[in-house]
């Protein structure tokens, strides 16, 4: 690889890395499509005074909507943590709680 021309090893890191976007781009879409599925549950029930039924949402939008984010926008550095956690004979390594705090900081200040 070393030995390749510059141009080609530019031109196939590009393509990779375009790719890897890709992939991103459809995980993210079927996670929120996911997420819509998951908090536009509804419940129907009878209710006695009014005798008739009524039709109630399972989630609140908001709530749902911020709850489920903050997971999926932390569910790399909590799974990093539980493989090193795991690897490491159940003992914390340097890298589990450091990418969870940078992860929280980041969330706090640029989010």
């Amino acid at each position: 690889e070393q030995e390749w021309p510059d141009g080609l090893r530019s031109f196939i890191y590009l393509v990779f890395l375009l790719w890897c976007f890709f992939g991103v781009m459809v995980v993210s879409d079927v996670f929120m499509a996911a997420i819509e599925k998951i908090t536009s549950a509804k419940k129907r029930w009878f209710n006695k005074e009014a005798n008739r039924h009524q039709t109630y949402l399972v989630w609140n939008p908001t709530i749902a909507n911020l709850s489920l984010m903050a997971l999926g926008s932390s569910a790399p550095e909590i799974l990093l943590s539980i493989i090193e956690i795991v690897s490491g004979d159940f003992f914390s390594g340097a890298l589990g709680p450091s990418t969870i705090v940078g992860s929280a900081a980041f969330n706090l200040f640029g989010i």
